[in-house]
Order: structure tokens, then sequence, then C-alpha cells
């Protein structure tokens, strides 16, 4: 088996075109975009500038999660739960 760099496989993604930009979280303050973000930021970037936040540690690639609904009213008639009451 003969090791070549011609394609490159599994050092860089094949599915991204040049100009494509990816959502990336970001874990430290740093600056992205020419533009300073804090950590918790989820920021839109180009693959390059992604890729090199990731490597230092800065970010990690944002994969969004569903948010699940929950119904927080207590005692209301939307309301999935009843209200207890103190016994005297």
């Amino acid at each position: 088996m003969v090791l070549s760099t011609n394609n490159m496989g599994g050092l860089i993604s094949t599915h991204l075109t040049k100009g494509e930009k990816m959502k990336y979280l970001i874990l430290q303050d740093t600056v992205a975009n020419k533009e300073k973000v804090k950590a918790g930021d989820i920021v839109e970037l180009s693959y390059d500038e992604g890729r090199s936040l990731v490597g230092y540690g800065k970010a990690e690639e944002y994969k969004g999660k569903p948010k699940k609904e929950t119904n927080r009213s207590v005692g209301l008639k939307k309301s999935e739960t009843k209200v207890k009451k103190r016994s005297k």
C-alpha cells in the first residue's frame, strides 16, 4: 500500500468548497472575523479560520441541538401539573 497526499482524504474535509461557512461555538474569548467574540458565542466563520480556532482549542464545531419544549406554568389553565396545596 502506498500512501500519497494527492487526495488528502483523511486530512481535509472534501465536502466543503472554498467559500463555504460553518457555525462554531467559541470556547474562549478571542478574535474571529476581525471582531472580538466571547466564550459561549456561536459565530459563522470561513472553514479555514474556523479550523485554525479549533486547532488552538478556542472553538468547536457547533451542532445545533433541538430544544425540548417545556411547560413551566404551574397552576394555569394550560398547566400539565396540578398545584399542591399545603395542609393546615
